[in-house]
Parts: structure tokens; C-alpha cells; sequence
């Protein structure tokens, strides 16, 4: 079974247990599909169709599906096969993006904080 494919009851599932009404509203604007690949701004469905996404949402999208320096910039660092989420250590690839980051950003940005979402930010 593909990661993109839904079973029914996968449907079911998100149905009675996530959000009913987006899956009504998707299935009203016949936008209730089952991705079989994406890559770029090309969504390809189980049907054959093929679906240009303009939706720039959740700042990954931006770049597009599945873009391939971001795929080979994730296997470099699994397969580094470092620590995750662990908080007993100073993780060195987090100092080197925060240097990054203040280098682009400002000669006044000394400083970055990482977090989670969007609400821990703000907090």
C-alpha cells in the first residue's frame, strides 16, 4: 500500500475521528483525491489526473513537492544516523543554521530560538 494511498478505512478513520467536514467539503469540490506522486507544483492522482498546486501554505511548499536538494540534504543527515530529539547535548547542526540565519538575516541578529510551532514563538 503507497504512503499516499488511502485505504477506506483510512478515510473512515479520519472521518469519524479528525475532521468530517473537510472530508465533505473536499469531497464537494471533487478535490477528495488519492496523491500517487508530487513533485514540484505537480500532483498526480491515483485517476491519472494531474494537479497544478498553487498553494504556497506551511512555508515547505514554497520550494515544491519533494524537491531534490531538500531530499539530499535529508539523506546526508540520516545517514550522519546523529541523535534526535535528544536534549542532553549541544546539536551541532542547530549552531550552524543559527549562524546562518543571523549572517542572513541582520548584522543586529545575534541570536535564534528554535521551536516547534508557531504558538511557541509567540510565547
Amino acid at each position: 500500500m503507497s504512503a499516499l494511498a488511502p485505504t477506506t478505512f483510512m478515510h473512515d478513520a479520519y472521518t469519524a475521528h479528525v475532521n468530517p467536514q473537510w472530508v465533505r467539503l473536499l469531497d464537494l469540490l471533487d478535490m477528495n483525491v488519492q496523491y500517487t506522486r508530487c513533485a514540484g507544483v505537480e500532483l498526480s492522482t491515483s485517476e491519472g489526473r494531474c494537479i497544478l498546486d498553487f498553494l504556497s501554505g506551511y512555508c515547505v511548499h514554497n520550494i515544491g513537492h519533494n524537491h531534490h536538494e531538500v531530499i539530499a540534504a535529508l539523506h546526508d543527515v540520516l545517514e550522519q544516523r546523529g541523535p534526535a530529539m535528544l536534549q542532553s547535548h549541544v546539536p551541532a547542526l542547530a549552531g550552524e543554521l543559527a549562524a546562518r540565519l543571523c549572517t542572513l538575516a541582520s548584522a543586529n541578529l545575534r541570536k535564534v530560538f528554535f521551536c516547534s510551532s508557531g504558538s511557541e514563538g509567540i510565547e
